[in-house]
């Protein structure tokens, strides 16, 4: 009888076990759910694999569906859990140092002092008080790495492993728990379990966030899989991202080696602008000017210094053309500098070479000072060219530019050229703007105000970029550091219009452009104004 009874426990027993592991695991939409729940409750992967692992004991992948489902439960309760939930524990990372009395035979109530006695301090306290090179260091607790669960054939991008190890390539096969990963090295062969889990919470410009085990990247865009589907996110799109290597934070800092796109972003090279406008509703300042962006397609600019002096002005540029993809940008723009009482005396000092005084016959950039009468000699001034009624006027510049960047094959950054031409509405009132005494030569390069240009850029690293420009100008001087200070600050502050500079009607620049920070750029070249400022406020 007892025999009998002890077969059936056996059974019962061998039963209850099968049943138990047979439970079948943690579904992919429980998993799912579990972190679309928790990061509305504001968990970050790190610590929602703290807190599952210090409430149920085990990572995210090792549950079961009974356990996520309680999970799940836990988490759309009235009282769900909070981040503030994840205890902080810490062990020591050595054993304690046991004393003499404690290793020693003699009886217990002979061996410590307790520490609420003042008179004799205990062991413990004299530990406390030692120099530091006795003290023990203390770790936190590493929580267990997540295995990835999401593995399939066709999956390319970077795969990070268990020991630290991190592959760019392609699963052509899975066999056997063995994932054969096609690299430009060869083929690897790499156990399922030692590649970490990728999760990326994404954040888009139009305010859309994803959040979901990445399966597919490329230099255009990134797959990741959500509850509701796979969704491809252009990265052009992407506002910021975080990513979740094994449950471990990695912040949005893409690698310099693979920054895909430069942070120095540039919407005019040198004074010449691009076909590239500001993103929507951001403002920036600059040494010279200030402009804001409507939307991706226009955006306004103003010259501050001329507008304090009473010229009032406004310069737009509308995108009318754009062809775009993650890694190739081709826009043509078309921009307007309209003045509404400009001194221009700052237009004829750049076309004084084509300007001849009609006794003498010279042009008035040959000469200082002007001969009146056989013995009289009075100093020249450009403004005694002009006319009274064209001594300010209405002014405007029109330009069309044509712009193209694309990233580059190796992922380091993008190049971009920018053409570019440029005139004014001088020549509409060119031969009522002079005084009496002075007219127009015939050179023909003198008669339509005209500027060529074409521009260079190239990412050298994240935060750094090469600019370059040459350009045909018949107004064009060059001028040296000095006289552009001089221009800058006493003569009428914060505009350039001097007079002086040695005429130049082809040339060129170039120079380097830093980011500082998210929002400041600074750069020096070697034609004024030499060094440029650019502060922008995005979402302003």
């Amino acid at each position: 009888m007892k025999s009998i009874i002890s077969l059936i426990l056996l059974l019962l027993v061998i039963g209850c076990n099968v049943i138990f592991s047979q439970e079948e695991r943690i579904l992919p939409t429980q998993a799912e759910a579990i972190r679309s729940l928790a990061v509305e409750k504001g968990f970050t992967m790190t610590t929602l694999n703290d807190y599952i692992v210090q409430t149920m004991g085990m990572p995210l992948n090792n549950l079961t569906k009974k356990n996520a489902a309680a999970l799940i439960s836990m988490f759309q309760s009235s009282t769900p859990p909070s981040p503030s939930d994840v205890k902080q524990t810490v062990v020591p990372v050595n054993p304690p140092v046991q004393t003499q009395q404690q290793n020693s035979s003699a009886p217990p109530q002979t061996t410590i002092t307790p520490i609420s006695s003042p008179a004799q301090p205990s062991v413990q306290t004299q530990q406390q008080n030692s120099p530091p090179a006795q003290q023990k260091p203390i770790q936190e607790v590493q929580a267990p790495l997540l295995i990835a669960e999401y593995l399939e054939i066709g999956m390319s991008k970077r795969f990070h492993l268990v020991d630290g190890n991190i592959i760019q390539g392609s699963i052509a096969s899975i066999d056997s728990g063995i994932c054969n990963i096609e690299t430009a090295d060869g083929m690897l062969k790499i156990p399922a379990k030692d590649i970490l889990e990728e999760t990326a919470e994404i954040t888009k410009r139009d305010g859309s966030r994803y959040v979901g085990p990445v399966l597919k990247e490329t230099i255009e865009d990134i797959t990741i899989r959500s509850k509701y589907g796979d969704v491809i996110v252009d990265k052009r799109d992407i506002q910021n991202m975080n990513r979740y290597h094994g449950g471990k934070l990695v912040p949005w800092a893409e690698e310099k080696k693979t920054f895909y796109r430069g942070n120095v972003v540039l919407t005019d090279i040198f004074f010449d602008p691009t076909a590239f406008p500001l993103e929507p509703n951001s403002l920036y300042i600059s040494a010279l000017s200030i402009g804001y962006g409507f939307t991706d397609k226009f955006m306004v600019r103003t010259s501050f210094g001329n507008n304090f002096s009473g010229d009032l002005n406004l310069q737009p540029i509308f995108q009318f053309y754009s062809q775009r993809t993650a890694t190739n940008r081709i826009a043509a723009a078309v921009g307007m500098d309209m003045y509404s009482h400009h001194d221009m005396t700052s237009v004829i000092s750049k076309y004084a070479r084509y300007i001849k005084e009609v006794k003498t016959g010279l042009p008035i950039n040959e000469y200082k000072e002007l001969p009146i009468g056989p013995e009289k000699i009075t100093p020249f001034e450009i403004s005694q060219t002009l006319s009274k009624s064209y001594k300010n006027t209405f002014y405007a510049e029109f330009y069309a530019v044509l712009s193209h960047r694309w990233t580059l094959e190796t992922g380091r950054g993008e190049m971009g050229y920018h053409l570019g031409f440029r005139t004014s509405t001088l020549p509409f009132y060119r031969d009522d703007i002079l005084a009496k005494g002075y007219k127009w030569s015939n050179d023909a390069l003198g008669k339509v105000p005209f500027r060529f240009w074409a521009a260079f850029e190239y990412d050298l690293m994240k935060d750094l970029k090469l600019a370059a420009n040459i350009w045909a100008d018949n107004g064009y001087r060059y001028r040296e550091i000095s006289q552009v200070l001089k221009d800058y600050f006493t003569e009428t502050p914060f505009i350039l219009d001097g007079i002086d500079g040695e005429e130049r009607t082809v040339d060129f620049d170039f120079g380097l452009l830093y980011a500082v920070n998210e929002s400041l750029r600074i750069g020096i070249h070697f034609q004024h104004p030499y060094v440029a400022l650019f502060w922008r406020i995005i979402e302003f």
